[in-house]
């Protein structure tokens, strides 16, 4: 990630208060049950480590990426001058473009507000690693719940812890990343940064476990 020109703020910044736990309790445990081998610990120092200096935090969030496997931050980008593109076949731009808006949030200078987007397209990513694993098309509209309880295919494939933690994660961030806006304190966020590189570890290990057996990951890349 090249070093990045910041824009000059025209509006007056909105008032920012990150949530009093630097990483949820119930996103600790999820990230516990994906076995990534990552503390919760290693999750906070890196979200600090990030938001004091980007580019360093950034290597490291990089070598625990590449580490996954299948296709996230590491290798999702190529360079083209002083611009980064897709460096996935346009077919497959629904699966790996949610991972190309982690990059970009990350390149912003407010991580805290961020961190719901972060979250966001973290797990669309796992929303659409799942149609594609069980071919469902494109345009159905399904959300991950629907995906998991109604199709049974998909319960009937997935073993059950792994079902379970993909269940956890919906009905305990995602569902809530996109239907729940309120909060008792005005300025307070959902999400810490902390949580949001959390998810976004917890969503790559899930969607290389959902699209490996497609044999993907052998043919994604542009030529």
């Amino acid at each position: 990630m090249g070093e990045m020109e910041k824009p000059e703020r025209i509006l007056p910044p909105l008032k920012s208060t990150p949530p009093e736990q630097p990483l949820s309790p119930h996103i600790s445990l999820l990230l516990e049950r994906t076995n990534l081998g990552i503390s919760s610990q290693t999750i906070i120092e890196l979200a600090d480590t990030i938001q004091k200096d980007l580019l360093q935090g950034y290597k490291l969030l990089i070598d625990l990426d590449k580490g996954i496997g299948g296709v996230g931050l590491y290798n999702v980008n190529k360079q083209e001058g002083d611009r980064v593109t897709g460096a996935y076949r346009g077919e497959f731009r629904g699966l790996f473009r949610p991972i190309q808006y982690v990059y970009a949030s990350l390149g912003e200078d407010d991580l805290v507000w961020n961190a719901r987007y972060i979250v966001l397209n973290s797990c669309l990513h796992v929303e659409k690693a799942v149609k594609y694993r069980f071919k469902i098309p494109e345009y159905n509209g399904s959300s991950l719940g629907i995906l998991l309880w109604r199709k049974p295919a998909v319960r009937s494939t997935l073993d059950e812890p792994f079902f379970e933690i993909l269940s956890g994660l919906n009905d305990t961030i995602y569902k809530k990343n996109k239907h729940t806006i309120e909060h008792i304190k005005i300025d307070a966020h959902d999400y810490s940064p902390a949580d949001a590189i959390a998810v976004y570890l917890i969503c790559r290990c899930a969607g290389v476990q959902l699209l490996e057996p497609t044999g993907l990951f052998n043919y994604w890349k542009r030529d």
